[in-house]
């Protein structure tokens, strides 16, 4: 695996005037000096377009704002993996270099351990390739689950290793997957983690085809992945499922047009 521990956090900005100004400086600033870290296996970002968030399906209203999704893969070692990209973090406040801190606001920042990634066939390259291959973009899902040590959550996770991601990779479009648990929240990165957050899963889809048909294909022939009629205490309640666009260098007109 590529990926020792995942980190993920959502983000909106709270002046919607400044999305070029946000994206200018995650993408041509923020993100390379991460992924200069020996330790960063990968990072990547997505947007949230209004399109993306019509198709998509909200589980609590909490999540409702998201327009970005942030994530970086830690290769091992992990101590000083976080050690050093939490430094990097800290002194470009000294640098200062953090001007989206005063209008942008996080939700759900946390730590996440690999469950495991899986490769379309047709795309040849080992799963663990999947950070790295170019995508247009991805459908991401964050539920609460039950915990797989209960009859209820083992037979969940059965399926979804044994029938629920492999249907869904032969969708065309869909490159891989990729499933994480939750490990620890990431104080000093975001807003605080709700509670109970032990039960949080995420999947991933990695989409080289369109990304709004590709989901709508995913949804059409596998609905229990997008999981609109979960609801609080089922086996897999989904909070928010939806598709997001890989973003592009100066094409951050998305909360612009019409």
């Amino acid at each position: 695996m590529s990926t020792e521990r995942l980190f993920l956090t959502f983000t909106h900005l709270s002046d919607a005037t400044r999305h070029a100004e946000y994206n200018a400086w995650h993408q041509l600033d923020h993100l390379p000096e991460n992924q200069l870290l020996p330790g960063v296996a990968w990072g990547d970002r997505w947007v949230r377009t209004p399109e993306c968030a019509a198709a998509g399906h909200v589980g609590d209203v909490a999540f409702e704002p998201v327009q970005y999704a942030i994530a970086y893969g830690f290769r091992p070692p992990l101590e000083s993996a976080l050690r050093d990209w939490t430094d990097l973090n800290q002194r470009a406040l000294w640098w200062g270099r953090r001007p989206e801190l005063a209008w942008t606001e996080r939700r759900s920042v946390g730590f996440f351990h690999p469950v495991k990634e899986d490769a379309a066939a047709r795309v040849l390259v080992d799963a663990a390739a999947l950070p790295h291959r170019p995508h247009r973009g991805i459908h991401l899902t964050l539920s609460r689950t039950a915990a797989p040590s209960a009859p209820t959550g083992a037979s969940y996770f059965e399926a979804l290793d044994r029938k629920l991601i492999p249907a869904v990779l032969t969708v065309p479009g869909v490159a891989g997957a990729a499933t994480y648990r939750f490990a620890e929240g990431a104080s000093g990165f975001g807003s605080p983690a709700p509670d109970a957050d032990g039960d949080l899963v995420v999947r991933l889809l990695y989409l080289d085809g369109d990304v709004l048909e590709t989901s709508a294909l995913v949804e059409n022939e596998q609905p229990d992945w997008i999981g609109r009629s979960s609801a609080p205490g089922d086996v897999e309640h989904v909070l928010l499922s939806t598709p997001m666009r890989s973003i592009r260098p100066w094409e951050w007109d998305w909360f612009d047009r019409g």
